[in-house]
């Protein structure tokens, strides 16, 4: 974790214009082209889901601006280093909150997560005691029950929150054969812009087309 000199930042008047805001997040909807992640999920015998995930926390560790956090009352690029997802289990209709830690190793943090989900007996558990609720590098959650072309999350406005949500909505196929959903991105303005979601957006991309 390393403070952010505030006064020499080159987001400096956009942090301090929407840091005041009672809401300073925004939020937007977006197409993604999935049909290799779903290939491979399928061939490693993993969740296509987890993958997902792990293609955005991939890309979302890429850029610092995507881990500025504000911790008593400093703002700081954290380390971070936890998976925090809603997930249903197969016959449920409660979901639980499934924290696990991040791996690089896609195959590695799927079979990880997929342990941590199944001997989970309440809706969500704690991170260990010497890690941060700021640790967590986003929150995912999806609805492949319905299409969404927008979604927003529960914030808590005191808190004023610059941790990620992704979320996932039902998955589509084109008469191409092509596997698409939207992908729904909610992010505190004063450390993400447009700019910023593009960069992201096309390293998700990237990582994709290496699977």
């Amino acid at each position: 974790m390393k403070e952010i000199d505030l006064d020499s930042w080159k987001r400096k008047d956009i942090f301090n214009l929407y840091y005041q805001f009672d809401i300073p997040q925004i939020s937007l909807c977006t197409p993604l082209d999935v049909s290799k992640v779903f290939e491979f999920a399928k061939s490693k015998g993993l969740s296509f889901y987890f993958c997902l995930c792990h293609v955005f926390y991939t890309a979302l560790l890429k850029f610092e601006e995507f881990m500025v956090r504000s911790i008593n009352g400093k703002i700081v690029v954290e380390d971070c280093e936890f998976a925090n997802m809603c997930v249903m289990k197969p016959g449920e209709e409660i979901f639980k909150i499934v924290v696990s830690r991040y791996y690089p190793n896609i195959e590695k943090f799927c079979n990880e997560t997929k342990k941590k989900l199944q001997s989970q007996t309440t809706f969500t558990e704690s991170l260990p005691s010497n890690a941060r609720r700021s640790q967590v590098i986003a929150y995912m959650s999806c609805t492949p029950w319905f299409e969404f072309t927008h979604i927003t999350h529960p914030q808590d406005v005191q808190r004023n929150s610059f941790v990620p949500h992704v979320s996932f909505d039902k998955m589509k196929i084109n008469e191409k054969g092509e596997r698409w959903v939207n992908v729904s991105l909610q992010v505190n303005h004063a450390a993400i812009d447009g700019f910023l979601i593009g960069k992201l957006l096309d390293e998700v991309k990237s990582i994709i087309n290496h699977l």
